[in-house]
């Protein structure tokens, strides 16, 4: 009895070790059979492409190339001929880190119901990519390519094919602006060249309008930096009909808005706002069309107002005074129908010091008043208020001798102010009376 039960543990002990030498024999087959790479298993030139599609969850993209790469839903819609390249790209080279070979379960890579599938047709051959699950220890994609296999690369093709529909418009694009004219039309009307060779007392002034007046150059570059942001992403038509045209308010444009570079390309942008009735409850829409294009891009209402800021008040100088202080030479007031002569010159030192009646002071509180003095507004209309002060610059521009400036008091807030005697703008009042008491300061003082 003894030895039946001896002889029983010993078949038992063999059973284990034969059941475990099995095990080790599997890992072992197991193990071999993932295998460190680096070999190229998927070569397929872009260039030899001629149909690409992909499903990725809901989503089915299909294109063909024809001339060019075009979407199979709709022929009509403008592809980014960059953007399908860069989706070929993956698969020119693909390398895998590992190899697993004589694969019989795919679904535990995630390749029975892949994360994406693409389809690739070259030539006669159609070859089909299944991107499986990725392996977060070795931060790498399953694929599989349909030849028994199952590869883990490193370069995740499912980063590229993270994309929608919009993400492959090729969109209009705007150049960098270096216009050697421009004009404006419809809500606002203006027509500009640029020169260095403008009549201005601002040497930085190069815009100006037909009419030959100055334009600010820092708003104006202001102005066409803004173009540079304009976002063309948010397309509401690929392909506007007249129809559409007319909906979005394009088929008569509020502005539309022509820059000619310098090298001679033209751009041509035209805006359109939809602003709906105070009660009904619904935004204000705005759109923009750039060279005629097909696509129509909506516009924030914010974006709309900022670019077509573009008439001469919005863009000329609101300084009234626009010549360098350090030109001028000389500085007569007139105040309460009193006349102050100040005169810049030298002291023994060399230093610049500025003098009424012989005698020194302290210039800087009037040069910062007068260089205040700024449109509060812009205005044609001629005063009707007392005469609150003038002053007259002597320059040392010869081709500008001297400016002269007037200031009539308008209504508690504001004085018209007149340069070398035309009406140009409404002022605060509180500068103008800054620069009354600077002068009070100098003269009393």
């Amino acid at each position: 009895m003894k030895r039946y039960k001896r002889v029983l543990i010993l078949l038992g002990v063999l059973v284990v070790v034969v059941a475990a030498a099995l095990a080790v024999s599997q890992i072992k087959e197991r193990k071999e059979a993932i295998k460190t790479s680096g070999e190229t298993f998927l070569a397929i030139p872009a260039d030899s492409v001629t149909a690409l599609a992909w499903t990725r969850g809901d989503a089915d993209f299909a294109f063909n190339k024809m001339d060019g790469w075009r979407w199979d839903d709709d022929e009509a819609f403008p592809v980014d001929q960059d953007k399908v390249a860069k989706l070929l790209a993956p698969f020119e080279n693909m390398t895998a880190a590992f190899v697993i070979d004589d694969v019989t379960d795919y679904g535990q890579y995630g390749l029975e119901e892949p994360e994406c599938t693409v389809r690739l047709t070259a030539g006669e051959t159609e070859t089909t990519v299944k991107l499986g699950a990725y392996s977060a220890l070795d931060e790498q994609r399953y694929v599989d390519i349909g030849d028994g296999k199952v590869y883990l690369v490193a370069d995740d093709p499912l980063d590229d094919y993270d994309v929608e529909l919009t993400d492959l418009i090729q969109n209009d694009r705007i150049p960098a602006l270096d216009p050697s004219s421009f004009t404006v039309s419809g809500a606002a009307e203006l027509s500009a060249t640029y020169t260095e060779e403008g009549d201005s007392y601002c040497a930085e002034d190069v815009y100006f309008t037909a009419d030959g007046l100055p334009m600010d150059t820092d708003r104006v570059e202001t102005w066409l930096d803004r173009f540079a942001s304009l976002p063309l992403t948010d397309y509401v038509t690929y392909n506007a009909t007249p129809e559409e045209l007319a909906a979005y308010g394009l088929d008569e444009p509020d502005l539309t808005v022509s820059l000619t570079q310098k090298e001679g390309e033209t751009l041509t942008l035209e805006f359109s706002q939809l602003v709906p009735p105070e009660d009904s409850g619904e935004e204000t829409k705005a759109y923009v069309r750039v060279n005629g294009s097909q696509i129509v891009y909506s516009l924030s209402p914010d974006n709309y107002t900022l670019l077509t800021q573009c008439g001469y008040d919005d863009l000329r100088h609101r300084e009234l005074v626009t010549a360098p202080f350090d030109t001028v030479t000389g500085l007569t007031v007139t105040l309460e129908e009193k006349t102050y002569a100040f005169e810049k010159g030298e002291n023994g030192d060399g230093e610049t010091v500025w003098t009424l009646d012989g005698q020194e002071k302290a210039f800087t509180s009037l040069e910062a008043a007068v260089e205040a003095l700024s449109a509060h507004s812009f205005t044609t209309e001629e005063p009707s208020g007392r005469l609150e002060i003038a002053l007259t610059l002597r320059l040392s521009d010869e081709a500008h001798p001297t400016l002269t400036l007037e200031l009539y008091r308008l209504d508690g807030s504001l004085c018209t102010a007149k340069v070398n005697g035309e009406t140009v703008a409404a002022v605060s009042r509180s500068t103008v009376v800054t620069l009354i008491e600077a002068v009070n300061s100098l003269v009393l003082g």
